[in-house]
């Protein structure tokens, strides 16, 4: 028999299938290996920490999708609830649809936070794993494969999609997988295996669907690389126009899912004005910087990279690539040099500087024709790495199973195994991006879920909003749309990839209510209560939540905003406080206010701890932070001339008393309630904290509903300007509690 024929008989065909086998198990594993070494901070941390300022996006992302879906009446890429009330199209958001499944599967047993965990390891799996597959397809040696899938799996530029928790970015693995994917296309057709090839022309189209799912970007990531591998394909064999068919019922499958089950509709529907801003605000790769070293912020969208054992590996493989030992290679490796240097060029950015000359670049071509919605130059390094990771693979496989080259099965691991290391060193895979601790998980928003009214606006103050393209306010607002997936309601707070300027950016400075909220705006007072007063009702906001970390306790801008909350009791009430967040309800909301009484310590005796947690449901305008002086908890008053507080009380005749200390020199203390003066005034010693009681007249306090305590003092002064330190503030008095008895209570009625 001839030996040329038995090389698929059975018998020799069942070793080498398990031998294959083999090779791909040592792979995943391998690959899995890897992801863990550069992923296991997210790994270890799941739960407790998120990666990178995106990660509210992503999850909120896929709450929404299943919460539209299962909603009647909703529309997945329709949305107001977040930047309300208007209504966004969702065409053009990385909603990142196609990783949902596993999502949707795992979020109930997990929580979404480990679900998303689960997301990032496998995605960077998939990176390296089935780059390894490709190359492999290609002849390339199984060490080299490895080597270049690795190199995809822990480039910079990969670990920062994972570290930033940008789930539609990090699916690099696409590529070689449509690659794959036309192999056998083409290989059916070339084989006469025409039901096969439509099987497979149908799996491309399926795969190029949740492509399309995973981000809008990844159409012309792949087309940089299948365009010219499909012409090569085409131009190499004898059935091109079934190999043309294949394409395009495979283009044919996918334009049908994208638009009865995807974002055509959305996409088309789509109009506004985008702010891409200036094409050469864009970043990219710093020529040669970034090709030869990586950046200190490897984590930074400003700082990309890709480190010097990619740039490296590719020079020396085209220099040996021209010397005698071409003979030994496979002329198609060209093929793939070729297609590695557009995506190469266009990551180069708008502009490249040698020197002081400056060369304008061909990017600033993609950037306009995709009306400047294509970023970031840098996205595109990734394609050069595939690319060039499989001319690399071509021209050093024959060298490294040709015995001249490498004689000993030592030399050649051990050169592997050099490969390997220079690879870790190059990129620092022992670094390690920062991790941001998980929001707190307040469970005022899960009251808020249980209630049974679906339509009212959660508004979190303060106010911030952003797209891919901007960022208004603090970013760190923004990052309260997370919240949005406990709560389930609508906000003005929020994030959309693409969303037109016009739709939000009265809320950056001319809407005195969202602007002032967001501190971007002075108060006006009249206005803004017109405007809570008309919004409360018709939108209708259920509950207002000030996040007090977010707006820095020790200026005046947080005393004021729950001031003037806390005095406008006809359009809002304290509902609780939780932590750093103070909760308002408004009076829309059916449940009503709950009584904004002090603790009551002993029968008739309400006592307010000023500087305690929950104090803030009393405080007007003019106190400071809460400090902690040896283990009293104390706030100071002096910010404006009269100092504040709103309380309510069963009706009686009380005793009002104070503990006080005058700052710098004596004080005089009028106290003012509901507008009437409370018997004389006190003079507030500096020497310690001392009781000032004051009779508060049943006919004074009324009904007991929003009586407004008012402290009148005479002057106040600023430490810094008696050399006292650096304090700016205005003080006049610092209080540690406010006592209100009844009368009939026991409690003394002589003032003092």
């Amino acid at each position: 028999m001839d030996s040329a024929l038995t090389i698929d008989t059975p018998a020799r065909a069942a070793p080498a299938a398990r031998s294959q086998v083999r090779l791909h198990g040592l792979a995943a594993g391998f690959f899995g290996l890897l992801a863990f070494l550069t992923l296991y901070p997210i790994v270890l941390h799941s739960g407790t920490h998120v990666a990178g300022f995106d990660y509210f996006n992503y999850n909120w992302n896929f709450w929404w999708i299943r919460h539209a879906l299962h909603t009647p009446g909703l529309d997945v890429y329709a949305n107001d609830f977040v930047m309300f009330p208007n209504l966004s199209n969702y065409g053009y958001h990385a909603l990142t649809a196609f990783w949902y499944p596993l999502w949707a599967l795992l979020e109930p047993l997990t929580g979404t936070l480990h679900a998303v965990t689960v997301i990032i390891f496998l995605g960077a799996f998939l990176n390296g794993y089935l780059l390894f597959v490709l190359l492999r397809s290609e002849s390339v040696h199984p060490g080299l494969a490895l080597l270049g899938g690795a190199v995809l799996q822990v480039l910079p530029i990969s670990r920062y999609f994972y570290y930033n928790t940008h789930l539609n970015l990090m699916d690099w693995f696409w590529l070689p997988a449509h690659l794959l994917l036309w192999q056998q296309v083409v290989a059916a057709i070339d084989g006469g295996r025409l039901r096969q090839a439509v099987g497979w022309a149908l799996v491309q189209g399926i795969a190029l669907w949740g492509l399309f799912l995973t981000d809008l970007q990844f159409p012309i990531f792949l087309a940089a690389v299948m365009v010219p591998y499909g012409l090569y394909t085409l131009w190499r064999s004898r059935w091109r126009v079934r190999l043309i068919s294949a394409g395009i019922v495979a283009v044919g499958v996918a334009v049908a899912l994208i638009w009865f089950a995807g974002p055509l509709p959305a996409i088309l529907e789509f109009s506004g004005e985008l702010v891409p801003g200036p094409v050469e605000d864009r970043p990219g790769v710093p020529f040669p910087g970034g090709l030869l070293s990586m950046a200190d912020e490897w984590w930074s969208w400003a700082r990309p990279s890709v480190g010097a054992f990619v740039t490296v590996a590719i020079l020396l493989s085209t220099i040996v690539s021209v010397t005698p030992l071409r003979r030994r290679m496979p002329p198609d490796r060209w093929l793939w040099f070729g297609i590695m240097l557009p995506p190469l060029i266009f990551a180069l950015g708008p502009t490249v500087q040698l020197g002081d000359q400056t060369i304008p670049m061909p990017y600033r071509w993609l950037y306009t024709i995709t009306d400047g919605m294509f970023r970031m130059p840098w996205r595109l390094a990734p394609i050069f790495v595939i690319a060039g990771m499989i001319f690399a693979g071509k021209t050093w496989t024959p060298l490294l199973t040709g015995r001249a080259i490498l004689p000993p099965r030592s030399a050649r691991v051990f050169a592997l195994a050099g490969a390997f290391l220079a690879l870790a060193v190059s990129i620092r895979l022992y670094e390690t991006a920062p991790l941001d601790p998980v929001p707190y998980p307040y469970t005022f928003y899960e009251t808020m879920a249980a209630e049974p009214y679906d339509e009212y606006v959660v508004f979190e103050v303060p106010t911030g909003i952003g797209t891919g393209e901007v960022l208004f306010g603090d970013s760190r607002a923004i990052q309260l749309q997370f919240y949005g997936m406990t709560h389930t309601r609508r906000m003005v707070n929020g994030f959309i990839s693409r969303a037109p300027i016009e739709n939000f950016w009265y809320m950056v400075y001319d809407d005195p209510m969202i602007s002032w909220l967001g501190q971007r705006r002075y108060l006006e007072p009249e206005n803004v209560a017109a405007q809570l007063r008309e919004r409360i009702f018709s939108w209708p906001i259920g509950y207002i939540v000030i996040h007090q970390n977010l707006i820095g306790r020790d200026g005046p801008t947080l005393q004021e905003i729950i001031g003037y909350l806390n005095q406008h009791d006809d359009l809002v009430c304290p509902f609780t406080v939780e932590g750093d967040a103070v909760v308002y309800r408004t009076r829309w909301h059916p449940d009503g206010c709950p009584p904004r009484t002090p603790p009551e310590v002993a029968p008739g005796e309400f006592v307010i701890d000023i500087g305690a947690p929950g104090d803030e449901v009393h405080l007007g305008w003019g106190w400071h932070y809460r400090e902690d002086v040896f283990g009293v908890t104390l706030r100071w008053m002096g910010e404006y001339p009269q100092t504040r507080l709103y309380v309510d009380l069963p009706p009686a005749d009380y005793t009002v008393t104070i503990t006080a200390q005058a700052f710098h020199e004596p004080r005089t203390l009028q106290l003012i309630v509901n507008d009437q003066p409370l018997g004389t005034p006190a003079t507030v010693s500096t020497d310690q904290l001392a009781e000032y009681t004051f009779d508060l007249p049943a006919e004074v306090i009324g009904d007991g509903d929003h009586s407004e305590v008012v402290f009148d003092y005479d002057d106040w002064r600023v430490p810094a300007e008696l050399g006292l330190g650096g304090d700016q503030r205005r003080l006049a008095l610092a209080v540690d509690w406010v006592r209100f008895a009844q009368q009939d209570s026991g409690q003394p009625t002589d003032g003092s």
